[in-house]
């Protein structure tokens, strides 16, 4: 698992009607440099520093922060880093979805093949919930006392297990495999959420065992201040990245043996900013690779056996500016943007012996960041540290990767790959400025939102203009249609909409939405499948989108004790 910004994926509930393409978009009723830089759009709100104006960069906080950069060796000024935009999991199960109510203390499980809405009681004030894999469980935090609540459904009655954990806690990771999570306290995330209620420990964390009959909470000591939690394939083992190093724990063990101190595996040398890296773990657990900025050298780092704590640096042409894992964990993609080229490890046999390390000449293509597809056979590159309009395909399913770069009408800022690698869903960057003040027409695409649908068949890319920042996305598991959400605020007047795009024609849909959207996902096991979207809204609203008929279902006011209001 690669450390990354977290962007939460945007939400789309809304009235049952449907509006066709033409439809307008609306609700229902309804200190500063020295040298005059405007201030950015969006109150300095940012993903990437290519979406703030010359002479910032966009912070660990999203907010675009004044800079003197550097000069580089050759006089100019080097481009700011590449940021990692992961488009996170809603909190829902194969046929559930949940939503913690944080007013009410409670819990509400919603069926998406009903419709059937069901509160349960979860401590004071939960916040933060996640679905457990392989279950249609799930686990929630309250953010006053410090306890977990695992909720099981159970025919008329949920099956309710109340853990105690560390207090302010409000990340949780929970493994694959479902067995065990890792509570934590992220700063960053609690002002982004709004501000700050408590601090938590920025050292400990509680272990969770979430199999049934054997639940067990465990708190214990890691490195300073996590920032991601990985796990390896199995589920046996958390890796819990911190701003030290690596803190590796056997989640079996320390259920059954309490708690303790797991100081952290150093993965770069003492004092080097956080920031400047990025860590990645293996599938096997067994390695961490790290990339440092500005250091033309990628590095290894032994997590298990005799080995542990053991390094090995592989020199590069230049600094990697990302790297992704192959689906098996065993194979690492190194980009070296100012080299114009890939390397291609094997793990760990290439940092051993770098004869067989395979080099990829990319010139001309767009580089910077990958992202990779579920198969690992299709890789999409571009950067989001510049305004760059080319994203380059890379095919890694021949015996020679081959690379063919594309034009697009836009900058890059994230990228997701359909499930089934056909299409990819681009999220442009907005260029500072107003677009009612461009001066020509790529000027006014360039200033406005926007997202385009790549077909990696043939590099043909529908560009659509969106009036508000497109956000997150989420795919139907066929690939056939993605939804996306467009949040203008919480006016009446502001724009709330879902777009629907059929990725094998082209078309999008646009449908109205009665409340701001907030989060979006797919039920797999709902019937026929529906894809969900959640609103702002006092009562709570949630709204079902068949994946084949786009029929909308909405229900509202989950939040009364389980009684629907429409």
């Amino acid at each position: 698992m690669k450390l990354r910004l977290m962007l939460f994926a945007v939400a789309l509930a809304g009235c049952s009607g449907e509006l066709d393409a033409s439809s307008d978009y609306g609700g229902d009723s309804s200190d500063d440099a020295s040298d005059g830089i405007a201030a950015p759009d969006a109150q300095g709100l940012c993903f990437t520093s290519s979406e703030c104006p010359t002479g910032y960069i966009c912070n660990d906080f999203n907010r675009c922060e004044y800079v003197t950069s550097p000069i580089g060796e050759d006089g100019g000024i080097p481009p700011p880093p590449e940021v990692e935009i992961e488009m996170s999991q809603p909190v829902s199960s194969e046929r559930f979805v949940y939503v913690a109510m944080t007013e009410q203390d409670e819990l509400a499980r919603i069926d998406g093949q009903t419709g059937a809405v069901r509160s349960t009681s979860v401590g004071d004030a939960p916040k933060v919930a996640q679905a457990i894999p392989h279950s249609d469980g799930a686990l929630v935090l309250d953010s006053v006392n410090g306890t977990a609540t695992i909720v099981r459904p159970n025919g008329e009655d949920d099956v309710v297990k109340v853990l105690p954990t560390l207090r302010n806690l409000n990340r949780l990771d929970i493994d694959p495999s479902g067995r065990y999570a890792v509570v934590w306290f992220d700063l960053t995330k609690a002002i982004a959420d709004g501000g700050i209620d408590g601090i938590g420990s920025f050292q400990d964390v509680t272990i969770i065992a979430l199999a049934p009959g054997v639940e067990r909470a465990v708190n214990l000591t890691v490195g300073f201040r996590p920032r991601s939690i990985a796990f390896d394939s199995l589920g046996t083992r958390g890796y819990v990245i911190t701003e030290d190093g690596v803190s590796v724990i056997d989640l079996g063990v320390a259920i059954t043996q309490g708690p303790t101190i797991v100081p952290p595996i150093p993965v770069a040398a003492a004092g080097t900013p956080a920031n400047a890296l990025e860590v990645g773990i293996v599938s096997t657990g067994a390695y961490a690779v790290v990339r440092q900025t500005g250091l033309n050298a990628i590095r290894l780092v032994s997590l298990a056996g005799a080995e542990r704590g053991q390094t090995w640096e592989l020199p590069l042409s230049s600094p990697a500016t990302d790297l992704d894992f192959a689906p098996n964990g065993g194979r690492v993609y190194v980009i070296e943007r100012e080299a114009q080229q890939m390397s291609i490890l094997d793990v760990p046999a290439d940092f051993l012996n770098p004869a067989g390390v395979q080099t990829l000449d990319l010139t001309g293509a767009a580089l910077g960041s990958m992202q990779l597809s579920a198969d690992g056979t299709r890789a999409l590159m571009f950067t989001n540290a510049t305004l760059d309009e080319r994203i380059t395909l890379l095919r890694l399913d021949q015996a020679t990767a081959t690379a063919t770069t594309w034009p697009l009408k836009k900058a890059v800022r994230a990228v997701g790959i359909s499930p089934t690698g056909t299409t990819a869903i681009v999220i442009h960057a907005k260029a500072p400025g107003d677009p009612d003040q461009a001066i020509n027409v790529d000027d006014f695409i360039d200033k406005s939102y926007g997202y385009s649908m790549l077909d990696l068949a043939t590099g043909f890319a529908k560009l659509e203009i969106t009036p508000v920042d497109p956000g997150a996305h989420v795919y139907a598991p066929n690939g056939h249609k993605a939804y996306i959400a467009l949040d203008g605020g919480d006016l009446p007047t502001d724009i709330r909409a879902l777009q629907i795009v059929d990725t094998r024609t082209g078309v999008v849909i646009v449908k109205q939405l009665g409340s701001p959207p907030e989060m979006a996902g797919i039920l797999p096991g709902a019937g026929t499948g529906e894809a969900f979207v959640l609103q702002r809204h006092p009562l709570g609203r949630v709204t079902f989108v068949n994946l084949m008929t786009d029929a909308f279902r909405t229900v509202t006011g989950f939040d009364l004790n389980g009684d629907i209001v429409n």
